[in-house]
């Protein structure tokens, strides 16, 4: 029997294969296959819009498609959650939001998830929030709004997607500085809250502005201010909060962010790539024009300016939450 025999040069190209780590050989051939994008957030709301187009633009640039997994639900948690159990591989990443990542874990115990489940990809653009009230509500400016919580104490409701959003901390701010006694209520998309406060079932809120802007240009709300250190370039009409005298830093502060994450132990090749695809995406004119226009501030960062972000806020957040009375029963 004859016994096939390996030439020198192939019993070194095998060695040198065997060397290389695993994941370094899987990405040197990622993505051949399409990518999984899980948004733990409703379908059209401010982070499938964005997470939308940058991806569009990143799977043209990868020659593989990146399909968008809508799982919400629980404040965003059932989608993270989904996120964090999947393989890290490559073929499956994921949106996340400010408050998911930093306000939820602290305030939840129990979560299938925790921050060190994820990897930075990158942070891809930066949430302002709008202050709105039904356009049939007698109130012109945030000033004004003072006056009204105040006349109508123990009366107003406003609602937010999750405990501990911005939606949820500023109104708190407000309600407790006025004596209001404004009732919160959770919700499981924007979507939802901005329909019942139309329809009366709430008073008053904070909005993502792409979210909210459609609702103001057909005449149903009335925007009062805008959160954060400058007017937004989508709505250059609608002055600061700060510009109308709300000086607590929480109304001028970066309210929250949009980024990228990947299951933690994704190869470090894998995330470099994807990490320098959504940056570019971000740069590209017309896809910084397109978050613009619906009230974003483009960022695309690098994986380690995003990590930079979340530890610098990590304690920020926490002074919040504690103030506004939350109990921290996660991660502190």
């Amino acid at each position: 029997m004859s016994r096939s025999r390996l030439s020198r040069r192939q019993v070194l190209a095998l060695a040198a294969a065997a060397a290389w780590p695993a994941g370094t050989l899987a990405a040197s051939a990622w993505p051949d296959q399409p990518i999984r994008f899980i948004v733990p957030y409703a379908p059209g709301a401010t982070t499938d819009l964005v997470m939308r187009m940058a991806s569009e633009h990143v799977a043209r640039r990868l020659g593989e498609p990146i399909v968008l997994d809508s799982r919400p639900g629980a404040g965003g948690a059932v989608g993270m959650a989904a996120l964090a159990k999947a393989a890290p591989n490559g073929y499956t990443i994921g949106a996340t939001a400010g408050s998911m990542l930093i306000a939820t874990p602290m305030i939840n115990d129990g979560l299938a998830f925790t921050p060190a489940d994820f990897a930075f990809v990158s942070l891809l653009a930066n949430v302002p929030f709008v202050l709105t009230v039904p356009v049939a509500t007698p109130v012109n400016s945030a000033a004004e709004l003072l006056q009204y919580v105040r006349a109508h104490r123990d009366r107003l409701s406003y609602g937010s997607v999750a405990v501990g959003h911005y939606a949820h901390v500023a109104m708190q701010e407000v309600s407790e500085s006025q004596d209001a006694g404004m009732v919160h209520v959770p919700y499981k998309g924007e979507a939802l809250i901005i329909q019942d406060l139309i329809g009366g079932q709430l008073q008053l809120g904070f909005f993502s502005p792409s979210s909210i802007k459609p609702m103001a240009d057909a005449g149903k709300v009335r925007l009062l201010g805008v959160s954060g250190k400058r007017r937004l370039k989508a709505l250059p009409d609608v002055p600061t909060l700060a510009e109308q005298g709300w000086s607590a830093p929480l109304f001028s502060m970066n309210a929250g962010w949009l980024g990228v994450v990947a299951p933690a132990k994704t190869p470090a090749p894998i995330l470099q790539r994807l990490s320098a695809e959504y940056m570019a995406a971000i740069r590209d004119p017309q896809v910084s024009r397109q978050i613009s226009d619906v009230g974003l501030d483009p960022v695309g960062s690098t994986a380690e300016q995003f990590a930079a972000v979340y530890a610098a806020e990590r304690p920020v957040w926490k002074n919040l939450l504690t103030k506004a009375g939350l109990e921290l029963k996660g991660l502190r």
